[in-house]
């Protein structure tokens, strides 16, 4: 089956690393799938994933659950960290699937999920912890050229040999090596965060990606307007081109310090309603907008959401079973309000 011209990557300029973000992501070993019987398969996969989560978070333990015949999902594992590398594996066979035109187009998004393992094997290496750099990087999709960087050695030599390969996607990632040394690693990983979202939002994408990553970029706005509002640190705010909320907006409210103007905010990015601008309600009200997003692009039983609404779910599922792993002691209602589904 000839693959939907909707997946196709719309025409523009080349991406300045030559291979764009599918060059910073393992080579596929496998030829793939055609796209028909790709889709088939995830759509019988995503009908294993969690669906009810009140149920679990009042009537099971999350151990309990993952252990019972009721969960069919890809989630084994009965840690955070064994919950990630559950996720890396379920993203490695979704992209072995893929034939290669098809991983080129989801690339941007494999790049984004994988900046966490970025993440987290630069806090191991600063924590002297190698070994479990070693664990996570094996079932990552990031390319050899990223993971050997990211095994052992300085964490500060780790960064600045990261920036230069970076600097090949975009010039948007210079000065990662700076940040670190003068803010640490906390504001390494926001920095690489922001810099790879403005890189990514102006490389030709296709449409529902465009849109994604459009709705990420609101969501963090939103968040960094936010926290400056409930903090009085203006001048922390950071706001990231590309989204659809124009950055003289949210310029304009940080200066008129109404935090409540969030709310219209949210409602105005995600179509959802907050009835305060609780901590809570904001980051989980926006992600909950991507989510009803890619519900309703997942409907065209040949598109690319189909297939990227099934691998945010699959992230959805790990980060919160982690929530409820991490919160077990916590009051229930707390807990439920925190799921992103």
């Amino acid at each position: 089956m000839p693959i939907n011209p909707s997946l196709r990557q719309s025409n523009g300029r080349e991406a300045a690393f030559p291979d764009g973000p599918r060059g910073l992501l393992k080579e596929g070993k496998q030829r793939g799938y055609p796209l028909g019987y790709l889709l088939s398969r995830i759509r019988g996969r995503r009908s294993r994933l969690i669906r009810d989560w009140r149920s679990l978070v009042y009537n099971a333990t999350p151990i309990e659950f993952l252990a019972s015949t009721q969960y069919q999902g890809f989630v084994r594992e009965r840690s955070a960290e064994g919950m990630w590398r559950a996720l890396l594996r379920e993203y490695g066979w979704v992209f072995g699937q893929m034939e290669e035109e098809v991983r080129r187009v989801f690339a941007p998004y494999i790049l984004y999920t994988e900046l966490r393992t970025v993440f987290i094997c630069l806090r191991y290496l600063h924590g002297d912890k190698t070994q479990k750099a070693g664990e996570i990087l094996g079932e990552s999709l990031l390319a050899d050229s990223i993971k050997n960087i990211l095994r052992d050695g300085e964490t500060s030599v780790a960064v600045e040999k990261l920036e230069r390969q970076l600097c090949r996607l975009s010039p948007e990632f210079a000065g990662l090596a700076a940040k670190y040394e003068e803010k640490g690693l906390r504001e390494l990983e926001q920095h690489l965060t922001n810099s790879y979202l403005i890189a990514i939002i102006r490389t030709p994408l296709h449409p529902v990606m465009k849109e994604f990553f459009s709705r990420i970029i609101d969501a963090r706005n939103i968040l960094s307007l936010y926290k400056s509002l409930r903090l009085n640190v203006a001048d922390h705010a950071v706001f990231i081109p590309g989204g659809t909320i124009p950055i003289g907006q949210l310029k304009d409210l940080l200066d008129k310090d109404d935090i409540f103007a969030v709310i219209t905010l949210i409602r105005q990015a995600s179509g959802i309603t907050v009835t305060a601008p609780d901590p809570t309600q904001v980051e989980v009200s926006l992600y909950r907008g991507i989510t009803k997003y890619l519900q309703k692009e997942g409907r065209d039983p040949l598109g690319a959401a189909l297939i990227l609404e099934y691998l945010w779910r699959c992230s959805l599922e790990v980060m919160n079973l982690s929530l409820l792993l991490a919160g077990k002691d916590l009051e229930r209602e707390e807990i439920a309000a925190e799921l992103v589904h």
